[in-house]
């Protein structure tokens, strides 16, 4: 079993209205399907919502070599059991007793016990292999190789769920998906994110200064755009530039060097034209580091101070919160007498879920009545000046 817990995972409203959508369809006792390119997070989310279940969870890979008896399990040596009676002491009676052992894998177990299966990248595995699911997400009964010592059906647990991933088929290595197994899902079609989503990401998996954040992302949006690489994903150049950056101490500037080789490094393989013109856009876009696309001018507007503006009276937390979203009285209450708790642990106390608790503390922190540190959140004490 898989500890799903995805350390800094990223709520803006277009992944929130993502969770929402795939959230709706596995509570309803449906199995979902994430279908995207390369790099936009289908693991992740697959992996957060299988958080957001509550249930344990079990990982399986796709491959072209993986076999149907690696999904259900499979015949394990053999046993032996004899037994001596000298009841009678002139009558001998032997028992011999001599079987195969069975061992679940993770879709037997999974079905037995209501977990939560992720199939990362299920079209790898030929279609064959797969078709042991079609019973199991439609009949809710898996049925096993004949035994006489066992039974040949599990029933299927009622909170047993799959999330597939899968990347389009023009991908290298990918088979194709027999309609019958994608007639039982619902899929839900990913796309790269938005920049604002992008944009959080690296601020919150980093550290990041924003500015910097959104220099990386836009630089990084311009050049797949320019050169046309739209079967790449531009979060994870993004990513991957960010975390060199933050790890080596390397300024984002046009005049540094070392980020020009960075930049080149990373994005030049990924393009979809020549390389001569793919280093002459990258070239352009890095000398063209302008206030606009780092942001710079919205700094300066920020310094500038706003005269001749009256004093905003001190709001109660009633009046700051004006709540807009579910929950925000009740989350910013628990807190003023819970100091430095855990998202897990409002869940629990207000009996709400994931989902209801991130737009409600987001809501708050927004208002900047509530700070989150170190994985905790605090009630802000200048929040409602």
């Amino acid at each position: 079993m898989l500890q799903t817990r995805p350390k800094g995972f990223v709520n803006t409203p277009f992944i929130d209205r993502l969770v929402t959508r795939s959230l709706r369809y596995l509570r309803s006792g449906f199995s979902i399907h994430l279908r995207g390119p390369a790099g936009t997070g289908k693991t992740t989310l697959a992996l957060h919502l299988a958080d957001l279940l509550n249930r344990p969870t079990v990982l399986i890979f796709g491959d072209e070599q993986l076999k149907s008896s690696d999904l259900i399990g499979t015949q394990s040596g053999y046993h032996r059991k004899q037994v001596v009676d000298r009841f009678i002491h002139s009558v001998v009676k032997i028992e011999d007793e001599f079987g195969e052992n069975w061992l679940d894998s993770r879709l037997t177990l999974a079905c037995r016990e209501g977990f939560t299966l992720v199939y990362d990248e299920f079209n790898r595995s030929r279609p064959e292999v797969n078709n042991v699911l079609l019973s199991a997400l439609e009949e809710k009964l898996l049925v096993l190789p004949p035994n006489i010592q066992r039974s040949e059906y599990v029933r299927v647990h009622p909170e047993f769920r799959v999330i597939f991933t899968s990347n389009p088929a023009e991908y290298c290595g990918i088979h194709d998906t027999q309609d019958a197994l994608v007639d039982r899902l619902v899929t839900i079609e990913l796309e790269e994110p938005d920049e604002l989503s992008e944009i959080e990401m690296l601020v919150c998996k980093y550290s990041f200064d924003r500015r910097d954040a959104e220099t990386i992302v836009r630089l990084v949006k311009r050049f797949h755009q320019e050169t046309e690489s739209d079967k790449t994903s531009g979060l994870r150049s993004a990513l991957a530039i960010a975390k060199i950056c933050q790890v080596h101490d390397i300024p984002i500037r046009s005049d540094c060097e070392a980020f020009r080789d960075l930049c080149g490094d990373v994005l030049l393989s990924r393009a979809a034209i020549s390389l001569s013109k793919a280093q002459g856009y990258l070239d352009a876009l890095l000398d063209r580091l302008t206030p606009e696309m780092t942001g710079e001018n919205a700094d300066r507007a920020a310094d500038i101070p706003v005269k001749n503006q009256p004093e905003s009276p001190r709001k109660s937390p009633e009046e700051a919160i004006a709540p807009t979203v579910a929950y925000e009285l009740e989350i910013y209450d628990y807190l003023q007498h819970n100091h430095g708790v855990r998202v897990s642990a409002i869940e629990s106390a207000l009996g709400i879920d994931r989902v209801e608790a991130v737009r409600g503390l987001r809501s708050l922190i927004q208002k900047g009545l509530v700070v989150h540190k170190d994985a905790r959140l605090y009630v802000s004490s200048s929040g409602l000046d």
